[in-house]
């Protein structure tokens, strides 16, 4: 029997809740509901490190950061980890990447492309009718109009031309919104086909963790962030469209999910870009918040319970790789951190895990030292807890039956204690399983970040890094994160360049 195609589609900064069929009441997401009814929807799936670079390392090799090396965006994945593209190509897979990739710059020879047989893509581009992409070697390539629209047909293209034959594929769609565009003003989430633009800021309703200065802004930023929502959906659209009318519907896992969510307000927090706001708030995501590392996950093809089934299982972003593996009936590696959760994606018995680990290992990027703080946590269906390295030993504890929107810290209160200890005994539990130095490990000076050998991607960082920055660490490019350099002079190079090299 011919193994079944994957199509992995995932937005970026797209929270569990925005979509129609996880219960927004304003939102119109008619064929992700779609995708929702003919397949099964994910109520616990989770982001285990809620920022770009690291959930797409997750996905790709089924290991948790401290273990692939991506603790941050703009570092390099650990030469030792062998991607969801490796994997399937040695089971007969040809195997693309399509969209935002978020782990190096082009062009993508061989080695940067982590095994995948073709790379159509880009870093890293919020500005989403400026976007070039490179296809392995060639490029710059313009897309010259709305890129969801050009990536969706790319990766349409691909499918068709290999997932018709003798041999399977692989495809992964990273479409870059609903991410917020830093440029545009005032209007954030506004660079999307303007017939999408849809919504009534007075129509939108508001979380009560939305802080109530907030309020009037949240409401409009999060009409357009709808509007970016029900734009990618369009897209979304065309996909199940193309795959039923080219009869691949029947033999294609479809996934749908997202690199993490947005606070889109809550709790307080802004923007990277709001540089008048405190550091450890300027975030959007990247913390142990539901509006951060909550995210939708949708499934429907070969191998999965038919018919709109929720599904109540853990399901993180370490657990992609092994599952699609067992539900395309490869052999699950034993080298992987995460589980595959396929039996109960089929409708059987199945007992994983009964909660999520959950880390932010990074400070945040460019030099945002202390930025939201080095943190691990714990989610079970009743509770979430995270603990801090720094920030003056900060810890929190949420009871999502009575505070679903995390508002009330109990961990100092006495009648929770037995809880906070029981959490904590949770933590370490994740800690040693999966070899998390978090309490133990060395630690680079200034930002804190435990030294694991990782390693910063030094070409074609952002625009306005001085050039001056790249001579200073030319001669070391691998192990410049140590703050080392040859002679008696040693500058920090953990973004500290403005006050240490020039």
């Amino acid at each position: 029997m011919r193994k079944p195609n994957i199509l992995y589609v995932f937005a970026d900064q797209l929270r569990y809740s925005a979509l129609a069929c996880n219960g927004d009441p304003l939102v119109r997401t008619p064929n992700f509901d779609r995708l929702a009814r003919g397949g099964t929807t994910f109520d616990q799936a989770f982001s285990c490190n809620p920022i770009c670079g690291p959930y797409r390392a997750q996905i790709l090799t089924g290991n948790y950061s401290h273990t692939n090396g991506v603790m941050c965006n703009e570092y390099r994945l650990f030469d030792d980890q062998r991607t969801i593209a490796h994997r399937f190509s040695e089971h007969g897979y040809k195997t693309a990447y399509v969209g935002k990739w978020h782990l190096g710059y082009g062009p993508y020879p061989e080695h940067k492309r982590y095994g995948f047989d073709d790379l159509m893509a880009y870093n890293c581009i919020h500005s989403y009718y400026k976007v070039n992409y490179h296809h392995n070697e060639n490029g710059p390539l313009p897309m010259k109009e709305f890129a969801p629209r050009v990536e969706t047909e790319l990766a349409l293209d691909y499918l068709k031309t290999h997932g018709n034959g003798d041999e399977p594929a692989l495809v992964m769609l990273g479409w870059g919104p609903p991410h917020w565009n830093a440029l545009n003003k005032p209007r954030r989430y506004g660079d999307y086909p303007q017939e999408y633009n849809l919504y009534d800021p007075d129509e939108v309703e508001l979380s009560d963790n939305i802080p109530i200065q907030f309020r009037d802004f949240a409401r409009a930023e999060i009409a357009d962030y709808y509007g970016m929502v029900t734009a990618l959906d369009a897209s979304m659209g065309r996909i199940l469209d193309e795959l039923e009318s080219s009869g691949l519907a029947e033999n294609t896992i479809v996934c749908f999910s997202s690199d993490h969510g947005d606070h889109l307000s809550a709790h307080g927090f802004g923007t990277p870009g709001d540089s008048w706001m405190h550091h450890s708030l300027q975030g959007s995501k990247a913390t142990p918040y539901d509006e951060a590392c909550h995210i939708p996950f949708l499934m429907q093809g070969p191998g999965v319970h038919h018919g709109s089934g929720r599904n109540n299982s853990f399901f993180s972003s370490v657990d992609v790789l092994p599952t699609l593996m067992d539900l395309c009936g490869l052999p699950v590696p034993n080298d992987v951190q995460g589980c595959s959760i396929a039996p109960s994606i089929a409708g059987q018995q199945h007992e994983g895990p009964d909660s999520v680990f959950l880390q932010n290992m990074g400070t945040g990027w460019p030099n945002r030292e202390q930025w939201l703080g080095l943190w691990r946590g714990v989610r079970t269906d009743r509770w979430t807890y995270a603990r801090w390295h720094d920030h003056g030993g900060r810890r929190l504890l949420f009871d999502l039956q009575a505070d679903p929107v995390e508002m009330v810290n109990l961990v100092n209160d006495p009648d929770h204690a037995s809880i906070v200890a029981e959490m904590e005994d949770r933590l370490q539990g994740w800690l040693t399983k999966t070899g998390d130095p978090f309490d133990t490990g060395k630690r680079l000076p200034v930002t804190g970040m435990l030294d694991i050998g990782q390693a910063l991607i030094t070409e074609g960082w952002a625009s306005n890094t001085p050039p001056a920055y790249f001579e200073a660490i030319k001669d070391y490019p691998k192990n410049f994160h140590t703050g080392e350099q040859p002679g008696d002079q040693k500058p920090n190079m953990q973004w500290g360049y403005k006050k240490k090299v020039l």
